[in-house]
């Protein structure tokens, strides 16, 4: 049964119901009509099945924080000794999330059908990465689940504890921004206004800082309204299109990465996440031919998506990680360097997770240097045009003061 977000032409159904051990389960479909829907999940084993029509189908998400809390969860129990399916049932009692609570279920029914856990897991991608999946089936073919589910979780909380600094590098500048912003827009549609009626009164020719002023908020107050719905019209219109979400990530990527303080921390981030990727997935016993997909994956960045398929094919055709790596400009020469000593001692994997560290600390670096220079930056850019909104407001005032 397919319970991923993904858009279908198909309705889709919430479903609960009783499994063959008479536990309760739920999850989502996509049918034609309920009968089918029904019929699908009896067909699956299912008793007692209460369907609902999702009339706005939008799957909820599964937090990266809660997936890492997960992952550590279930290779603790089986690590314990507690059986595959027993633990995923204790999992999914304990578990708050109510998206992965409907996720692991799923997953649970697959499993006791008969389905190995990589291949459960891997019908739900928007969830489950190619990183989590490899990681998974290597596991399973070993023998050793516990332990990669291990390393996985360390690799899931690594990769987020990097994103977690970025955001939090980024929340205070952002919060001063929007208040800021939205003083100036107050300011220009309600205080302008009740000066620029004073200034009629005068009589006089207005300066021409004070005329700029009175026309930005005159055309704020005219045209603002009908410009805020063309521009959420646009946004709607290019979320609907795939193919132009994809090429607006794109474009703004790159520019990001042209930004002489944000792009090298955005580089230093994702490259830091992607050493980390790639050396769970070899230490996994993964090839590194197939570890780059993952890898490419996990990136979430889609400049270095890019580049880590085009290094995934350089790699199949016979040149080596590091060799394509210069090629791409795109990574720290100490990475590259640290990749070719990898390849020469065997210790790839090693070597990529001392370089994801050093990265992890620079990263530190920059993202304090960052919040100490982008909080004054704001505050005095802000304050600057806050300051010479006031000051032009106020110039036919001391003008008429100098007549008088």
């Amino acid at each position: 049964m397919n319970t991923g977000p993904t858009r279908h032409a198909h309705p889709a159904f919430a479903w609960k119901g009783l499994n063959a051990q008479g536990q309760p389960v739920q999850g989502r479909l996509n049918a034609v009509n309920a009968d089918l829907a029904r019929a699908q999940l009896r067909r699956q084993g299912l008793q007692h099945v209460q369907l609902q029509r999702l009339w706005w189908d939008k799957a909820p998400k599964v937090r990266p924080k809660d997936l890492a809390a997960m992952t550590r969860q279930l290779a603790a129990l089986l690590r314990a000794g507690v059986p595959l399916l027993q633990a995923l049932n204790m999992l999914c009692r304990s578990m708050v999330s109510p998206a992965l609570v409907q996720t692991m279920q799923s997953v649970q029914s697959d499993v006791e059908a008969g389905l190995s856990l990589h291949l459960a897991l891997a019908k739900h991608s928007p969830h489950f990465s190619g990183l989590y999946v490899h990681m998974v089936q290597a596991g399973e073919s070993a023998g050793i689940l516990e332990t990669m589910m291990e390393r996985l979780s360390v690799t899931l909380e690594k990769n987020e504890a990097v994103r977690s600094k970025i955001r939090s590098a980024l929340m205070y500048p952002c919060a001063v921004l929007s208040v800021a912003i939205g003083i100036l827009v107050m300011i220009l549609v309600f205080v302008v206004p009740v000066f620029q009626d004073v200034f009629q009164s005068f009589g006089a020719e207005l300066p021409w800082a004070t005329q700029l002023v009175v026309g930005f908020s005159d055309a704020l107050v005219n045209s603002g309204p009908l410009l805020l719905v063309v521009a959420l019209s646009g946004v709607w219109l290019v979320r609907r299109s795939s193919q132009a979400v994809s090429q607006a990530r794109q474009w703004l990527a790159r520019w990001l990465l042209r930004w002489p303080v944000v792009g090298p921390l955005m580089t230093t981030s994702v490259v830091a996440r992607w050493a980390q990727t790639l050396s769970a997935l070899l230490s996994a016993g993964v090839p590194l031919t197939e570890a780059l997909g993952p890898t490419a994956q996990a990136c979430d960045h889609p400049v270095f998506e890019r580049i880590t398929l085009q290094l995934q094919r350089r790699v199949a055709q016979g040149s080596s990680l590091s060799e394509a790596l210069t090629q791409t400009g795109r990574f720290p020469a100490m990475i590259v360097q640290l990749c070719a000593t990898g390849e020469e001692t065997g210790s790839l994997d090693s070597l990529l997770a001392r370089a994801a560290g050093l990265m992890e600390t620079e990263m530190d670096d920059q993202v304090n240097g960052l919040s100490s220079l982008l909080e004054p930056l704001i505050i005095v850019v802000l304050g600057g045009f806050i300051g010479c909104i006031l000051v032009a407001m106020y110039l036919p005032i001391f003008r008429l003061g100098q007549a008088f």
